[in-house]
């Protein structure tokens, strides 16, 4: 087993565990862990191979800005490092190319929603947050959207104190911290929403942007 159980500064998830498979064998996770840190806990470091040359494949940035750990998880490519594992979860290794899943000649789409905003953020790091708060004083209605499932960015991952101004940039507080911070202060301005785990797939000619 590799799962830390103590950690000088970031809490430990605690609950009750739970298992999902890989490759067709079950593995134990924890309640918000990812499925890459269940798979190293269960001293399983390949999540799949390379489509050109078979090379093996699994956790390289560990923050989701590339795709070494990619898996196929309830039939959807998903980043094992960034996707949390559940409950009967079938996650199955990224060997080769993955294939489009089958669709039914049916298919129907679903109602759409049109939002009116003065302004769209895409992406919820420290930029976007910082943007989202500065137009929140002018009473600007916006909408900040993540794909991920929190706000804070690369944030997140930075346990190290920052330096520079206090007042201005936090100095002398973690960025884990600087991104909670942050992000609390969004979600009480009345003239802001938040929309997570939502991708902009395209930004149309009539000036609408799709979002997923």
């Amino acid at each position: 087993m590799a799962r830390i159980t103590n950690h000088p500064i970031l809490a430990i998830p605690q609950g009750q565990p739970f298992s999902f498979t890989f490759d067709g064998k079950p593995v134990e996770a924890l309640p918000g862990e990812m499925i890459s840190s269940a798979l190293f806990a269960a001293d399983i470091r390949v999540f799949g191979h390379h489509p050109k040359d078979g090379a093996p494949q699994g956790i390289f940035c560990a923050n989701g800005q590339c795709s070494q750990c990619m898996v196929v998880a309830d039939s959807v490519p998903v980043k094992a490092c960034m996707t949390s594992a559940t409950a009967g979860m079938v996650v199955e290794p990224m060997n080769g190319l993955p294939a489009l899943p089958e669709v039914s000649e049916n298919l129907q789409m679903g109602d759409t929603e049109i939002v009116d905003v003065d302004v769209l953020i895409l992406g919820g790091g420290p930029a976007g947050m910082s943007a989202a708060l500065e137009l929140a004083e002018s009473n600007v209605n916006v909408l900040l959207v993540d794909d991920k499932d929190r706000l804070g960015g690369k944030l997140v991952l930075q346990t190290h104190k920052f330096f520079g101004s206090i007042s201005a940039v936090y100095a002398g507080t973690r960025g884990v911290d600087i991104g909670s911070k942050l992000a609390d202060q969004v979600q009480q301005k009345k003239t802001v929403q938040v929309w997570l785990n939502s991708t902009a797939l395209a930004i149309f000619s009539d000036g609408l942007v799709g979002i997923l």
